[in-house]
């Protein structure tokens, strides 16, 4: 089991060790040949599927990276993180559960998503409102807005106009490819042919 630890202390380097070591309590293999950058191939042995993944401590620096803007062609298919904090347009595997998320899934540690409101059509306060106002349950809202998730528009509506201005303001920013040297990720270099072995 990877070590618990607080959700801003999950690094890349710590990904790419436990994605080596536990790759076959993980259900994946790695494959031989393929590394570039930050990205890697593996296969999912669960579905026997391949895929291109890119290495992040966080599933939320997807879109920090802007891996989520439509007009970058880098042919990543999945993600493995330390902690899946977000909603992202790919599958994750999130290292501190050992598990798959399907693409647009988010963890369901607070609650539903989409706001229940009371007869004045008011949005009543629940789990999700008061774990929005964390780094990780922002992250979440982000993250399902990016992916244009309809639970996500409405909670977004919810909420108050200050509020919700901010948060359209920053899915603008995520929107546009960010400044600066782009993540080194790249399609896979093998082009679909196995080679299946243990990368070191």
């Amino acid at each position: 089991m990877p070590k618990e630890r607080r959700y801003t202390k999950y690094r890349q380097d710590d990904v790419w060790l436990q994605l080596c070591n536990l790759a076959s309590a993980l259900k994946v293999q790695v494959l031989r040949k393929t590394l570039h950058g930050c990205s890697i191939s593996l296969v999912r042995l669960d579905t026997n599927k391949r895929l291109r993944a890119v290495i992040l401590a966080r599933s939320s620096d997807w879109w920090k990276f802007s891996l989520g803007v439509s007009e970058w062609d880098h042919g990543i298919t999945a993600c493995v993180c330390g902690t899946h904090d977000s909603c992202i347009n790919a599958p994750v595997l999130a290292l501190d559960a050992m598990k798959w998320y399907e693409a647009k899934e988010i963890r369901a540690i607070f609650g539903q998503l989409q706001p229940v409101y009371d007869a004045n059509d008011k949005a009543i306060p629940d789990s999700f409102d008061t774990a929005r106002k964390s780094h990780y349950g922002h992250n979440m809202l982000v993250g399902a807005l990016m992916c244009g998730l309809p639970e996500a528009t409405a909670r977004l509506q919810s909420l108050p106009d200050r509020t919700r201005f901010r948060i359209e303001t920053e899915l603008r920013t995520l929107h546009t490819r960010r400044q600066g040297r782009p993540l080194e990720v790249a399609p896979d270099p093998l082009g679909g042919k196995a080679e299946l072995s243990i990368v070191v």
